[in-house]
């Protein structure tokens, strides 16, 4: 019993550091880090669809009506929530999937929209919640604002009114995650290698915990 509690501490201990390692991590020097909230308004009804923001691990609906606005901030901190992503999901393509509470932390319904399980799920919008900006151009960064608007094509859009486009370029910072296609600084890679090496020095330490265990039971 007292082998499995000292293994079960180091396992917390591991899960711990690996979230470190894509934590948030403090931007550059000469840079600073900077919020963009998402600001979608609607041109036009859209009886056919429903809209969701994914972020992280999380996937939440937007209610959007004509000629209005809904503002959409970070849905939780760190790194894995600084990108998010709006879907427009056919109606008829949820048909059968449960809405109802499930063990898990989504519905049955959400799951499948989140894994992108839908069929004719389009992504509107893929927008970056925070920002790390050279000093110089924080002061000038401000939300950015989509119109929803019917298309020919796909049926439906969303176009760039204002904001956001005067930081589009700007890094997202250092923690933005280890999935990003985002170049990494050193401080990112050393929090990351550095996490990883602590991680192997504990599961070491596990092994060779059990493996005392065991001589002294024998």
């Amino acid at each position: 019993m007292r082998a499995f509690t000292k293994i079960a501490t180091i396992c917390l201990l591991i899960i711990f550091i690996q979230s470190i390692s894509i934590a948030d991590v403090p931007p550059e020097p000469g840079s600073r880090r900077v919020s963009v909230n998402l600001i979608v308004e609607a041109a036009d009804e859209f009886p056919g669809h429903r809209f969701f923001v994914k972020s992280g691990s999380d996937l939440k609906e937007v209610s959007l009506k004509k000629a209005q606005s809904v503002t959409i901030g970070p849905m939780g901190g760190g790194a894995w929530y600084r990108a998010g992503s709006l879907l427009a999901v056919p109606i008829e393509s949820l048909a059968g999937l449960d809405e109802g509470q499930s063990e898990s932390k989504l519905s049955q319904l959400q799951q499948a929209v989140y894994d992108g399980k839908v069929a004719g799920t389009i992504e509107l919008i893929d927008h970056i919640f925070v920002r790390d900006v050279p000093q110089a151009r924080a002061s000038g960064v401000t939300d950015a604002l989509f119109r929803i608007e019917k298309d020919t094509d796909t049926g439906i859009k969303a176009v760039l009114v204002s904001g956001g486009a005067n930081d589009i370029s700007a890094d997202p910072g250092p923690g933005f995650g280890i999935y990003s296609r985002e170049a990494k600084s050193p401080m990112f890679w050393a929090s990351v290698i550095g996490a990883s090496l602590l991680s192997l020095a504990l599961i070491s330490l596990g092994v060779w915990m059990i493996r005392r265990s065991k001589a002294r039971a024998s």
